[in-house]
Formats: C-alpha cells, sequence, structure tokens
C-alpha cells in the first residue's frame, strides 16, 4: 500500500468528548496528535458535537463534488455498488458473503473517513458506529432523523417509520450472541456476523425499496458508514475473545489480493488483508470502550488451532421450500438419528446445524425471516424462547435482480444445539422446522410485514460440526 500520512487526533483518557480542531492551524498537528483517532457510540453524541457537524458538512460538500471525482458521494457510495451505467475505477466491488467481507469493509471505510475529515472541518473527525445491541439504541439515531440535515434521508429511499422514530430493530435481528460464539472466521463468525445483524440491519431499515436494503444504493444513505463501522467494530471484539479465535493468516489469497481505493487527495491506491490486521497501529484508530486490541502479522504464520469436520445427517427429501407472507412448516423425520443429535448437541466438540442451501429470490423480498426448531402446535414464535435457532434475510446473495453483482445463491447454517433437547422431549420421531417472516417493530410492537419477492430454499438438511484439535 503505498505510503500516507494521517492528521492525529488526541484522545484524553477517561474523556466523553471528542477533542477537535475546528478550522485551519499553523500547527504540525500530526506532531501534537499522537494517540489514534476514537471511532465512538453515536448514541452518546448529541447534535451539536463537531463529530456530527461535521459528518454533516462533509456530506454536503461531497455531494456538490461532481459525480466523476473519487471523492465524491455518488462515487464513493458507488464503490460500495450502484445501479448507474459504467465502470469506473474500483465500482461495484463490495465483497459480501464471502472471507473478504470484514477486510474489504475496513478498507472502504477507512479512505471513506479520510475523505470525511478532509471535508468536515474537524481534524479529529472519525466515525462514530451505531451500537444496536444496545437496547436504547434501536432506533435509527436521532440525528438522522432531522429532515434539515444532510443526514437525513426522505421515504421511499429510506421509509417514513424510521424517520419519526416509529420503527425500531427487534433484539433477535441484531443479535451478535451466535457469532461471537463461534470459533472459525470462515464460514463462521465473519458468515454468521454477516448474517446477523449485518444483513438484518440492511433490510430492515430498507425493506424492499430503500436504499438500505439494496446493496447497489445502500451506501448512498449516510446511516450506511455507522451500520459498518459497528461491524467492523465487532470484528475487533470477536478476535479479542481469543480461543482459538485468529484471521486466515495461512491463505495467501486472504491476505495478499489488492483492493483499489481513493485517498482524500484523489489519490489511487490499493490495499491488502496484511494492511488492515492491527487498526489502532496500521490505521490509526479505535473504538470507544473497546477491548484491547489483537495485534496479529502477516509474517507470522498462525494456523487455526482447530479443523472443523461437517457430517451431513439427514437431507429433507421433499420439493424445493417457498417462503412467502405465511409461516411455513417442514417436517424432518429423525427415525434412528434422535440419539445421535442429542449426543451432540450436549458436546463441547460437536455442534448440530441446520443448513439452508440454494437460497434465491427474484427481487429483494425486503423481509427477515425468524427460524425455529421444534416449535410445539399452536404456540407463538417467541424469539426469546428455546425453539428459536436465528434469523435470515436476502441482502447481497441471493437475489437475481442485483445485476451489477454476480448472482450466487444465499446459504446459511444455524445451531441447533439449544433446540434440541427442548424439541425432542415433546416429539422424538420428527423435528419440525418453522420459518415465519418477521417484521420490525413500530411504536414497540411487532409488525406485519410485506413480502416483495417469495423466496425458495433448494435443499434444507441437518448436519453435525465435528471440532478436532489441529495437527499443525
Amino acid at each position: 500500500m503505498k505510503k500516507h500520512s494521517r492528521r492525529r487526533f488526541l484522545t484524553t483518557a477517561g474523556a466523553a468528548a471528542s477533542v477537535a480542531i475546528l478550522g485551519p492551524s499553523l500547527l504540525d498537528v500530526s506532531s501534537v496528535f499522537a494517540a489514534p483517532f476514537t471511532r465512538r457510540d453515536i448514541g452518546g453524541l448529541g447534535a451539536a458535537d463537531p463529530i456530527i457537524t461535521g459528518y454533516k458538512t462533509a456530506v454536503t460538500a461531497m455531494k456538490a463534488l461532481p459525480a466523476t471525482d473519487p471523492r465524491s458521494w455518488t462515487y464513493q457510495a458507488a464503490i460500495h455498488g450502484t445501479h448507474l451505467s459504467g465502470a469506473k475505477t474500483a465500482w461495484n466491488t463490495c465483497e459480501h458473503h464471502t472471507y473478504f467481507f470484514w477486510s474489504w469493509h475496513r478498507m472502504y471505510l477507512y479512505f471513506f473517513e479520510r475523505i470525511v475529515r478532509k471535508y468536515s472541518g474537524v481534524y479529529g473527525w472519525a466515525l462514530p458506529y451505531w451500537n444496536y445491541s444496545s437496547p436504547t439504541q434501536r432506533q435509527l439515531p436521532a440525528v438522522f432523523r432531522d429532515s434539515t440535515s444532510s443526514l437525513f434521508v426522505p421515504n421511499p429511499n429510506r421509509p417514513n417509520a424510521w424517520n419519526t422514530g416509529a420503527a425500531s430493530l427487534p433484539a433477535a435481528h441484531v443479535n451478535t450472541s451466535a457469532g461471537m460464539a463461534l470459533i472459525n472466521f470462515y464460514p463462521g463468525a465473519s458468515s454468521s456476523l454477516e448474517g446477523n445483524p449485518h444483513d438484518n440491519v440492511h433490510v430492515d431499515i430498507g425493506g424492499a425499496t430503500g436504499w438500505m436494503g439494496d446493496i447497489q444504493a445502500a451506501a448512498q444513505d449516510p446511516v450506511f458508514y455507522v451500520h459498518h463501522s459497528n461491524m467492523d467494530r465487532l470484528w475487533n471484539i470477536w478476535k479479542a475473545q481469543g480461543g482459538g479465535r485468529v484471521d486466515p493468516l495461512s491463505d495467501s489469497t486472504w491476505k495478499n489480493t489488492p483492493f483499489t481505493f481513493f485517498d482524500e487527495n484523489k489519490t489511487q491506491l490499493t490495499m491488502t488483508g496484511c494492511d488492515v490486521l492491527r487498526a489502532a497501529e496500521q490505521l490509526n484508530y479505535t473504538y470507544e470502550g473497546e477491548p484491547a486490541q489483537v495485534k496479529e502479522y502477516c509474517l507470522r504464520i498462525i494456523f487455526p488451532p482447530w479443523v472443523f469436520q461437517l457430517v451431513e445427517l439427514i437431507r429433507w427429501p421433499g420439493p424445493p421450500i417457498e417462503l412467502g407472507p405465511d409461516p411455513v412448516k417442514i417436517p424432518i423425520e429423525l427415525k434412528d438419528m434422535r440419539q445421535r443429535l442429542m449426543s451432540a448437541a450436549e458436546s463441547k466438540t460437536q455442534t448440530v446445524l441446520l443448513k439452508l442451501d440454494g437460497v434465491e429470490a427474484d427481487k429483494l423480498p425486503g423481509v427477515v425471516w425468524d427460524i425455529y426448531a421444534g416449535l410445539p402446535a399452536n404456540t407463538e414464535p417467541d424469539s426469546e424462547g428455546p425453539y428459536y435457532v436465528g434469523s435470515m434475510s436476502l441482502f447481497s446473495a441471493g437475489v437475481h435482480s442485483n445485476m451489477q453483482h454476480k448472482f450466487k445463491p444465499a446459504e446459511f447454517a444455524f445451531s441447533l444445539d439449544r433446540a434440541i433437547p427442548a424439541a425432542l422431549k415433546t416429539n422424538a420421531e420428527k423435528l419440525e422446522i418453522t420459518i415465519v417472516p418477521s417484521g420490525i417493530l413500530i411504536n414497540g410492537k411487532r409488525s406485519q410485514p410485506k413480502v416483495a419477492s417469495k423466496v425458495r430454499i433448494g435443499s434444507l438438511s441437518i448436519a453435525i460440526e465435528n471440532q478436532q484439535k489441529s495437527t499443525r
């Protein structure tokens, strides 16, 4: 990666407020402000905070730039995805449902942050994050709901319910526990957390018509960037848990594949996975309240301490499953598998998985589906109950109408370990999978979502994932 300098931002230990310098300075700021920039929780920032006012100023300035300028709002959004015709440098290059998801978006945010800092008028500007894991932060942050602000996006590009504050994210749609519990990087934590909360937040906010629900329009909404700042933070938090959680440093493709971006001076640059392992040291930022960042190095090849082997036990023999506005039930005959499933569900080195493969839709469905295993008849679905196994939504993979991105069907995997004991107590011969369209909360109450396109599931299976010590 081409060498670059950054103005530095002083983070005062224990201070909650941003330290910023407004306007030009005769000082060499990089020599004065030695600490990394701090990306702060947007829930703690008021409308007058320099981080917020600087973001608004920068968005206005970037929208005023010609669309051909790589620092413009149009061009920056198009790097992630666009419906505009043409093939300008770096357009439509986002990585989704690959093992580059975390690393590509870290690079993208890094250069976006530098551009915003240049146009914000705030030397210490750093991208805040939206911590929707907090029950108090599941509405759209207030600063994006001000209709006089450049951070505001009107209906239909952002549905009215979000702009009025009536809408909020269901807890199950932003539950990171399943992904954080996984030790393997991909498929594992990266793919799980990309599904929930990443895809769910996009779909919940955008639905089938809003920008956030469409991979080729999502980055036009300023809330996109604080959402992805949180996803980047989750990468740091996942690694900090230890226990064998490491990036794929034995994979040369992951480490060395270059991706193209532009900096605040319109300079075209490339970055690789090796350039973004240590955010504080290499990119000069940390997150407010995060644990110490894990230091990894590409020259120190670390092999994952665990090997994961998947053994399929049962495959649904029926036709492809179609999801629409009504709940769908899929009965799985267990035959003689009951005891094996119970044993694996209770094991520390095995996980029972529900796998959904070949998932696709003709266009954006705009809906999150909640999935249950063994839900008893006449029992209301409850995402807090023992039968809930997870949620799924189609944002990038699996949607045929996203023509700028090469189509690939979506795949999902959910742990059944918690549901199996409860489910098999009530029915030892059959495990019924229930899939229910799940709406956002409106004024605190669950809404009935509108399904804009039916979803087909090509295959459904139950497998056991065996975790073994690596011999390397």
